[in-house]
């Protein structure tokens, strides 16, 4: 028996300096369970309103360095202006701050911005992942090819960067970044939808005086008018390809059906719908289709 009262005795002491060092400390039981806060700044253009979870937390731009970490739902909507508002989910991390940044535009496929996040490295390791919308753009680190994404884990060194990214038919970005040692910064990108609007060439002074002529010259048939460079907006362009023609997929998909190929330069209308991965729904040959935001202009 007493070699079982012997345990807890050491135990309840062992529970008495423990709670005694807390106290003196100037601690409390509860500091020992609860995590280092977290940040959020959300800057937009133009001004937008805060929801966060719901509820409204006043109007960008935005700064919490006391948020609990974990999961929350951000919702922005433009002040005063009829633009596309932008929802998310995001993940705060303890003792890391998230940066939102979003340009405002009357669709989804016009707005641009971008999330920065740093995630606790278990190894200690610097990385910088980069995420984006649409998928497969080119990412150059400090003017350097790093391949296309999605990338993960990228390893680099801590401080000062620069990251540019592109893809055909949308507008570039270019983002001052800072790397911390013993985390991964994660950069997910919206790009923009860029919008080309092509204009023919001036005619020269010969084929003026030309045309001139012809239109005082009495014709004993008509020609079929010349057709419009640009057809009824919205329509896509097919930009360069590698192969000189782009294919029209049944679904949003690169899996998907091909329905035909379309040549660089042609127009397709646009028939208002996309999707998350960049792909545009087209009207082809009198049938429906897709095509991959990467290769294609819009033009609204």
């Amino acid at each position: 028996m007493p070699e079982c009262v012997l345990p807890y005795k050491r135990m309840n002491k062992i529970i008495i300096i423990l709670f005694a060092s807390i106290f003196l400390g100037g601690c409390t039981l509860q500091d020992l369970f609860v995590k280092a806060p977290a940040g959020l700044d959300i800057t937009s253009s133009p001004q937008a309103s805060v929801f966060i979870n719901g509820e409204n937390k006043g109007e960008t731009p935005f700064s919490n360095k006391d948020m609990k970490p974990g999961s929350y739902s951000i919702k922005l909507v433009p002040i005063g202006e009829n633009l596309s508002p932008y929802e998310t989910k995001i993940e705060l991390t303890s003792k890391a701050s998230t940066i939102i940044s979003r340009t405002f535009a009357q669709s989804e496929i016009d707005s641009s911005g971008h999330i920065l996040q740093l995630q606790e490295d278990p190894g200690g390791g610097t990385y910088i992942s980069v995420i984006s919308d649409p998928d497969n753009v080119n990412v150059s680190i400090d003017d350097v090819p790093s391949g296309f994404t999605p990338l993960s884990k990228l390893s680099i060194t801590p401080g000062s960067h620069s990251l540019h990214v592109t893809s055909p038919g949308f507008t570039e970005q270019t983002l001052p970044l800072n790397t911390v040692k013993g985390y991964n910064l994660i950069v997910s990108f919206k790009l923009a939808g860029q919008t080309i609007t092509l204009t023919p060439p001036s005619p020269s002074p010969s084929s003026s005086a030309s045309a001139s002529l012809e239109s005082a010259t009495p014709s004993a048939t008509t020609s079929a008018s010349t057709p419009s460079l640009n057809m009824a907006k919205p329509y896509v362009i097919i930009s360069e390809t590698e192969t000189g023609w782009l294919r029209i997929r049944k679904e949003a998909s690169g899996t998907s059906d091909e329905i035909g190929k379309a040549n660089t330069g042609e127009q397709l209308k646009y028939l208002g719908e996309s999707t998350e991965l960049g792909w545009f729904k087209i009207e082809f040959e009198g049938e429906v289709g897709w095509v991959s935001g990467r290769y294609v202009t819009l033009v609204k």
